[in-house]
């Protein structure tokens, strides 16, 4: 049945009516979430219909092949004949902007208080893309909810005397939120549209209450995918990648900090989910295994390799262990910084050996000792980091090993999140942080579930719980695969000084190596970089087995929040250049290595 006949079948007195075509809806569903979505008998066979017709005064099936609709209960219904004065007759001059026999779903009626409106959508591959007749443009206020539901304002124009309003459904999400609250406020849908767009308190509580289960959804899937993470580690290795410069070979590195991450996320688990015997074996079991690989009472990046300060602090987020915490000190500068290992000119036991490739890494590290400051404070030790110290550095602010801004803001966070007179700094960092925030509410140009989860982090530490922490947490919920797993992410490098006065013919290579190195992020990560009057080339840690980023989500999405508290960021704000880098490299390259390239601070340990 075509859509124009199913309007000049429907009497023009009805307050509202939306249609659905059953065929695109059939792809993406089986029949039995179909009758759930409408209300349908559960005994009732689709297959002869072709529409769903939801109305005011009830609902109909619309039949393929005769111009007649059947209330799917008592079996009675309207066919054209009976019809004096349509629908299509009452809104023929709206229903005259768009061709209304392609529309998959066509909305249109009248509330007393608003002027008529019109909703057309088609849909391709699962995707609802609609355009709406309003009076005016819609205010757009709390349209930061509608991500939840899978829809997203594209803007409009003024057309004559309308305002045609276009939209984006991603019908998969759409559904889905319906599935978890039961189809229980379908008819909300009918209403953000038959109100011009416009979101009042009724919706706006509709649209938080979706949120708020959609996110225990995606937390609980993500736990039960750091569980199994937890469970494979005991087993065999789940060490990053490192990628190294071309042409050097990529290798695994890096089996053990990842695992600092996964058990933190499964002590929040344990936190706010009563009685599951699963999570805590998984727990259990991962900090033994950690307990077992422990050197000296610290821990090495890769299983028996040179323990460090930044990695043993990078584990500790998860295992908990205030001598591990004091073990810390020997990496102590004394002047309130760590640095990130130990090193000597000759081989000895616990410390790297000094070369000029590497005479960048023996020095005071800031991530490092942000970590370490917290650490402390959470063991109840006394810190020997000041707060003058972390301010001194915050202008310049990265890690000697972190490929991603918003890791170095999240330790920098926790370390002054505790502190009373941090207040300035705690206020400069936060400004800093939400002057990023994308248009969609993510963070980041790359890696960019691992940015949000981390910017979530940083407003819980600094106590910024609102509306906005609400949005990026359902942003991120798009980033999580059906196993409950995020994106394989890039959180760590480390670089390695070139030989000085390269000639030139080593020079063209280099330029050629980077023009063949690989590309992510949608831009070439040129490893190979001139910075600072040196060469350096850059090794890259993938978290290939998503540790880290699933991990980090999952601790996101159990951050409380308080949704009513109106606190969305000034789009107007400035933007700080870090946060606007296209690749890890080109971070790495402007922000993260410089400051650690001009000091010429050398002690022999």
């Amino acid at each position: 049945m075509l859509v124009s006949e199913i309007l000049y079948t429907l009497p023009a007195p009805l307050e509202w009516m939306v249609l659905f075509n059953l065929s695109p809806i059939r792809s993406l569903v089986n029949e039995d979430v179909i009758k759930a979505m409408y209300h349908l008998p559960m005994e009732i066979d689709l297959t002869p219909y072709s529409h769903v017709v939801l109305a005011n005064s009830g609902r109909f099936l619309a039949l393929a092949n005769q111009s007649r609709l059947v209330e799917p209960v008592s079996g009675k219904g309207w066919s054209r004949e009976r019809i004096h004065h349509s629908l299509f007759d009452r809104f023929a001059e709206q229903l005259g902007l768009f061709p209304v026999d392609e529309a998959d779903c066509l909305g249109l009626g009248q509330l007393d208080s608003y002027p008529p409106v019109l909703l057309h959508i088609k849909i391709q591959e699962g995707i609802g893309q609609a355009q709406a007749i309003f009076q005016q443009e819609p205010s757009r206020e709390h349209y930061e909810l509608l991500q939840v539901v899978g829809v997203k304002f594209l803007g409009g124009e003024a057309t004559g005397k309308y305002y045609l309003a276009q939209f984006q459904n991603r019908l998969p999400v759409h559904i889905h939120a319906g599935i978890l609250s039961h189809f229980s406020r379908t008819a909300h849908c009918n209403l953000f549209f038959l109100q011009h767009g416009n979101i009042d308190p009724l919706l706006e509580g509709g649209l938080l209450k979706a949120a708020e289960v959609r996110i225990n959804w995606a937390k609980n899937r993500s736990i039960n995918a750091v569980t199994k993470l937890a469970q494979e580690a005991c087993q065999h290795s789940l060490a990053m990648i490192c990628q190294s410069p071309p042409p050097n070979p990529n290798f695994e590195y890096g089996d053990l900090v990842p695992l600092g991450f996964v058990l933190n996320a499964l002590s929040k688990a344990i936190s706010i989910i009563d009685g599951s015997e699963l999570i805590v074996d998984a727990h259990q079991g991962l900090s033994q295994f950690l307990g077992n690989q422990r050197q000296d009472n610290l821990w090495a990046f890769h299983s028996n390799r040179l323990i460090t300060s930044t990695d043993s602090a990078l584990i500790l987020q998860g295992f908990k262990d205030v001598d591990a915490v004091e073990a810390l000190e020997r990496f102590a500068d004394g002047k309130g910084g760590y640095y990130p290992q130990l090193w000597s000119t000759d081989s000895q036991p616990g410390t790297m050996v000094f070369d000029q490739s590497c005479r960048h890494w023996c020095q005071s590290d800031y991530a490092t000792t942000c970590m370490i400051k917290a650490l402390r404070q959470d063991a109840q030790l006394e810190t020997r980091t000041s707060l003058d110290y972390l301010a001194a550095g915050m202008s310049s602010r990265s890690g000697l090993y972190f490929a991603n801004p918003y890791l170095v803001d999240w330790v920098l966070a926790r370390a002054i999140s505790q502190d009373q007179l941090a207040v300035t700094l705690q206020q400069q960092l936060l400004s800093e942080v939400l002057a990023s925030i994308n248009d969609d509410y993510s963070f980041g140009q790359y890696d960019i579930a691992l940015s949000t989860a981390l910017a979530i982090l940083i407003m819980a530490a600094l106590g910024f719980r609102g509306r906005t922490m609400r949005a990026a947490q359902i942003r991120l919920l798009e980033f999580i695969d059906t196993e409950g797993l995020c994106p394989v992410t890039i959180p760590f490098y480390s670089s390695l000084r070139l030989a000085d006065n390269i000639p030139n013919r080593d020079l063209l290579n280099l330029s050629l190596i980077n023009a063949f190195a690989p590309k992510t992020a949608s831009h070439q990560q040129r490893q190979i970089r001139n910075i600072e009057n040196q060469y350096h080339g850059i090794s890259l840690y993938w978290d290939v087995h998503r540790c880290i980023s699933t991990s980090l989500v999952v601790l996101a999405l159990s951050e409380p929040c308080h949704p009513n508290q109106q606190d969305l960021p000034d789009s107007q704000q400035n933007v700080h250049p870090r946060y606007r880098c296209y690749n890890h490299c080109e971070y790495i390259a402007k922000f993260a290595l410089p400051p650690y390239l001009t000091t010429q601070e050398l002690v022999n340990v």
